[in-house]
């Protein structure tokens, strides 16, 4: 049985106490968004940022002739459009949508900076988390740079960490994008995702059951990403 997650599983507010916590939500509202309907747009005026309770979004760029550039996808209890309070940016730079539907919690921009002004230690906390997840973009940019095996085993690393189920015996994770936004998301043709997790299958390292992956070798895995 999967545990219940709380707002302690969001990285940016992993390392707050329960008082912080309820700060937070003090000065923060749930939003409900049905499937396929905009979240915000590239260029909007920056109000704050989001963390998904439930369901599932992307977020994207448009290019000049309308075509989307996938930039990921979004579980629940994964925050998103929170690098532009450090970043001082008044715009959004890309495009969130809910790919079903979905409730998010939405924390307004003004009021989370002035709690941070009057609380400095939950300022560090938030700044430490920022920190990391900045660490995180970095390493998806090394990722563009590797093989497309390379690519794909690291993120399916990646992703049984996210889950928690690294150390199952069998770790898996829900596969909440598809596959083609996923292959974007790599810098891949999806054709070539495609055939690199049916090379997988057939070396037995994964295994696929609906929209959930399983590793069944997380040894072999780690060999292939260079681990």
């Amino acid at each position: 049985m999967e545990q219940k997650r709380t707002l302690h599983d969001v990285p940016l507010f992993a390392k707050l106490s329960p008082t912080e916590m309820k700060l937070i939500t003090g000065i923060s509202k749930n939003k409900r968004f049905r499937k396929d309907q905009i979240v915000f747009l590239e260029g909007e005026p920056f109000k704050g940022f989001y963390v998904l309770l439930s369901g599932r979004v992307k977020m994207y760029r448009l290019k000049g002739n309308g075509e989307e550039t996938v930039l990921g996808s979004f579980e629940p209890y994964r925050s998103f459009g929170e690098s532009h309070l450090f970043t001082g940016s008044r715009f959004y730079s890309s495009c969130v949508q809910a790919v079903e539907e979905s409730t998010v919690l939405f924390v307004p921009s003004e009021e989370f900076a002035s709690l941070l002004t009057r609380n400095p230690a939950l300022a560090v906390r938030i700044a430490e988390a920022s920190a990391l997840k900045l660490m995180e973009l970095n390493r998806k940019l090394q990722l563009l740079d590797s093989g497309v095996d390379i690519r794909v085993a690291k993120y399916l690393l990646n992703e049984i960490q996210l889950n928690n189920s690294i150390r199952m015996p069998e770790p898996y994770f829900n596969l909440l994008i598809h596959k083609k936004d996923l292959a974007a998301h790599l810098g891949i043709a999806s054709e070539t995702l495609s055939r690199t997790l049916r090379k997988f299958k057939e070396e037995r390292i994964i295994r696929e059951v609906a929209r959930k992956i399983f590793v069944t070798n997380v040894r072999k895995l780690k060999g292939v990403a260079g681990e």
